[in-house]
């Protein structure tokens, strides 16, 4: 039998090459680093959670020391937080309010040890494959902390500490809560430390448990309200500041609707019962609001905003959280806001006229006053942050000149077309006169808030590189939306506020920088003693130069010496005039922003929405009564802030220039240009033009000229200059089509006209030189030849100057050239060299 060599048999099929092995043995190696190494850090990350997460404690949750907030003096101007709870008991609550907590905010309450695991991991998972609705994973254990703790201000956290807080969140509410109170008495903490909305006095930012809060909004005790105000009270709990019910009751009813639809689903009411309730108005459940003993505060927008930054920023409710907060509000510049709230520099038609005013610091970018509209209460709507309005012509410095300047003109003076055209899907637009004014300067396009052009520089840099209007617009804070549509180059975007538009234009007033505004520079957690510092960052957004002439311009608006502004309106669609019955022209808004070399203040007028009631009120404005009210309203601030103005400063590398309108491109004034066809632009330097202009130019004089006498007759004879540019059909033709596009011809023929009643033709004026050497006039023709009939036959010699002239405009004829005749002789001179000072002196005799 043969013998079988085994070994040869397993190399073939069982043996695996020696450097497989060492590449699988690595990757082995390295699996189990990198699981020790992560099992370690989550070890790590676990006792750090533990270690470091105090015990829970219920006195935490109702009462604290207030915060004092500090102006820009250092002197203390509010304080908030100071309200005590009313607690009640398990006992007192109505079962309908826990159903509907239950039913909204946590459905396995009373399954779970104070994790729903099916929740966190799904939201969990939606989050990691992008998901917006993912929704929140939070118990209403976990939020009990959350509220106590981790966000309220107790362990201070950061937004990029989120991870933290969840896991704190999570670790304290399982093994601090859930295992020493029961589901009875956790209920029992959250109602009673719920924050709401609502204001009791004007110490306060709101009232905080559902005792105070069923007191403050429906008049009566918590456990006498019924499945209607439980659930309102209920959806307030998502966002207090969004659903008060006093300022926000379709909000509300939304919510409400919400919460109703997860009590059926979960089974605690019926689809009748539900539907009984949203028969029921909002307004019948409230109690009247209490406004005489309710005081409203002029400054309690600027608290808010402020409190909210705080929270944003750091993490710590102020309203939950002892703190000393030392702010930029400057009262002696918010006095005069109240005034304008109290109706003192321009009476409000109505109550339902609403303003709202931001005022930022140009030096440093704070916020230093700001106007949440009239009658604002403790976190209602503060229009001077929180409301988003289209803009109108505001935007046009934003939006169109200001890159324009930056990357493709480098002056004041461009040339714009102001005629009929269309955005490039082919939609009308229109001037808000609805007139066009042809061919004008940028400064006069954007002091007279013409459309037309602002589209036309919008295309223009748009064409160059699109990015140029998003990064600039982006960098100023503005947020136009998805998606940059031409409309923004006349404020058609989804909106900006008073202080995003406050911040933007004080760009131009520091120079070309932007500073994100702020309402605090310190803050104080007087629980644990840290302090926190909040510095400012200036970025460059545009040249220094482009901002100093948008500046220029600007300030031509407003009239007033170091003094900037720009206005905008904004008018309702045919289709929503329709709807409301209101008449044609109706504006959205009116806007008015002005800047000095220190503050920069932005104002918006208007109504905050139409009803059917509008039209038979008169609640809405126009071009008319929307300006009124804006320039009343903003003469009386700018006369009240802006005190001791500076010029704005000019920066090298600015050049001023004398220039001819009309001219492509830029050119010199000539000596002869009429004066109301100059203007003085500024050019960056190295960009200025440094050629005349040859419209008005010193006409070349004629040559060759001969004089021959004949009896009596002299007859005079030259050659003649060729056409001007300046009336030449030829010429002119060509540069309208060049410059004109479509409408080169209504413009060509403009000229035309212009050259036949101002200019005139081409000819030549003869003068006839006496014993003393003047020149007399004596005749002009549109020929290359002249006859003079001598009346004085005993004299023998003839000076003769003929020059080349315009039948009207005669500034800048030439010097002429000299003809001599005697009865035997003829000589001719140029008289270019020896003439030119007369010409000038008797040209600027002329003007």
């Amino acid at each position: 039998m043969k013998k079988i060599n085994l070994l040869k048999f397993k190399n073939k099929n069982n043996d695996v090459p020696k450097e497989k092995k060492v590449i699988w043995k690595t990757i082995l190696s390295w699996i189990l680093v990198f699981a020790i190494a992560f099992v370690s850090l989550l070890l790590v990350f676990s006792l750090y959670i533990v270690i470091t997460s105090p015990n829970f404690e219920k006195q935490e949750l109702y009462q604290t020391d207030p915060t004092i907030l500090y102006d820009v003096n250092g002197e203390e101007f509010a304080r908030v937080g100071a309200e005590d709870s009313s607690v009640v008991s398990y006992d007192e609550l109505p079962e309908v309010l826990i159903d509907a907590l239950v039913a909204t905010e946590d459905s396995r309450f009373f399954q779970h040890n104070g994790i729903d695991l099916f929740r966190f991991m799904t939201a969990t998972f939606k989050t990691l494959l992008g998901s917006k609705d993912a929704g929140g994973a939070s118990t209403l254990s976990m939020q009990v902390i959350k509220n106590t703790y981790t966000q309220k201000g107790k362990l201070e956290q950061k937004k990029s500490q989120s991870l933290v807080r969840k896991f704190r969140d999570i670790y304290m509410a399982v093994f601090k809560l859930e295992a020493n109170y029961t589901k009875e008495e956790i209920i029992e903490f959250y109602l009673n430390s719920q924050w709401f909305a609502g204001a009791t006095s004007i110490n306060t930012s709101g009232t905080t448990g559902v005792e105070r809060a069923s007191q403050y909004y429906f008049g009566k005790s918590v456990k006498d309200i019924g499945l209607a105000e439980a659930s309102l009270m209920a959806g307030m709990f998502q966002n207090p500041y969004r659903y008060n019910l006093y300022t926000n009751p379709e909000g509300c009813r939304n919510r409400q609707t919400t919460v109703l639809k997860l009590m059926v689903r979960h089974g605690y009411i019926t689809e009748e019962q539900m539907n009984e309730v949203l028969e029921i108005p909002i307004s019948t459940l409230l109690k009247e609001k209490n406004t005489t003993s309710l005081e409203v505060k002029s400054n309690q927008a600027f608290i808010d905003y402020v409190i909210n930054e705080v929270n944003e920023d750091l993490g710590l409710n102020a309203r939950t959280v002892s703190l000393k907060i030392y702010t930029t509000f400057d009262p002696n510049i918010q006095k005069h806001l109240e005034a304008v709230e109290n109706g003192e520099p321009f009476k409000f038609p109505n109550d339902q006229a609403q303003e709202a005013i931001a005022v930022t610091n140009v030096k440093d970018g704070s916020v230093v006053a700001m106007s949440g509209g009239r009658n604002y209460q403790a976190m209602g709507t503060n229009r001077a942050v929180n409301m988003r309005r289209q803009p109108g012509s505001t935007a046009k410095p934003l939006f169109d000149y200001a890159m324009y300047i930056e990357h493709i003109s480098n002056s004041t003076y461009s040339m714009l077309l102001d005629e009929k055209t269309t955005y490039s899907n082919g939609s009308s637009i229109s001037n808000w006169d609805n007139g066009y004014k042809g061919l004008i300067t940028m400064r006069f396009a954007l002091k007279d808030s013409r459309n037309i052009p602002a589209l036309r520089v919008f295309k223009e840099v748009y064409k160059l590189n699109p990015d140029i209007i998003k990064d600039f617009v982006h960098s100023v804070g503005i947020d136009y939306g998805n998606d940059l549509f031409e409309a923004s180059a006349i404020g058609g975007f989804d909106g900006v506020s008073p202080l995003q538009l406050s911040a933007a234009y004080a760009s131009f007033g520091r120079g070309g920088y932007y500073i994100k505004p702020y309402g605090y520079t310190k803050v104080i957690n007087n629980t644990t003693g840290k302090e926190y510092t909040n510095s400012y960052n200036k970025t460059q957004v545009m040249e220094e130069t482009t901002a100093f002439m948008i500046n220029d311009i600007l300030e031509d608006i407003f009239s007033g010496e170091g003094i900037a502004g720009k206005t905008g309106t904004t008018n309702l669609t045919k289709a929503d005039r329709e709807r409301w019955n209101l008449p044609s022209g109706t504006s959205n808004d009116s806007w008015y922003v002005t800047y000095t070399t220190k503050y920069s203040t932005a104002l918006w007028y208007g109504y905050d929405k139409f009803t059917k009631e509008s039209s038979e009120n008169k609640w809405y404005i126009n071009s008319t009564t929307g300006g009124a009210a804006r320039k009343a309203i903003m003469k009386y601030l700018a006369g009240k802030i802006y005190k001791n103005n500076e010029s704005f400063p000019r920066p090298k590398g600015i050049k001023t220039v004398e220039v001819e309108l009309e001219t492509f491109p830029a050119q010199l004034c000539s000596a002869h240009t009429p004066s109301d066809m100059c203007v003085k632009e500024y050019f960056v330097s190295g960009t200025e033009p440094t050629d005349e202009s040859p419209r008005y130019s010193t006409l070349a004089n004629p040559s060759n000229g001969t004089g021959e006498m004949n009896n009596n007759i002299i007859t005079l004879k030259w050659d003649g200059i060729s056409t001007p540019d300046a009336i030449n059909t030829s010429y002119l033709a060509d540069f309208f089509e060049k410059y004109y596009y479509e409408h080169s011809s209504k413009y060509y023929e403009k000229r035309i006209s212009y050259n036949s009643s101002t200019i005139g033709s081409l000819g030549y004026e003869i003068y006839l030189k006496d014993s003393s050497g003047k020149e007399n006039y004596i005749g002009f023709t549109n020929s290359n030849s002249f006859i003079y009939n001598v009346s004085n036959s005993s004299n023998s010699n003839y000076t003769f100057v003929v020059k080349s002239a315009y039948s009207i405009f005669k500034s800048n004829k030439s010097s002429g050239i000299t003809i001599n005749v005697t009865s035997t002789i003829t000589s001719t001179t140029d008289n270019t060299d020896t003439e030119t000072s007369t010409t000038e002196v008797e040209t600027t005799t002329t003007n």
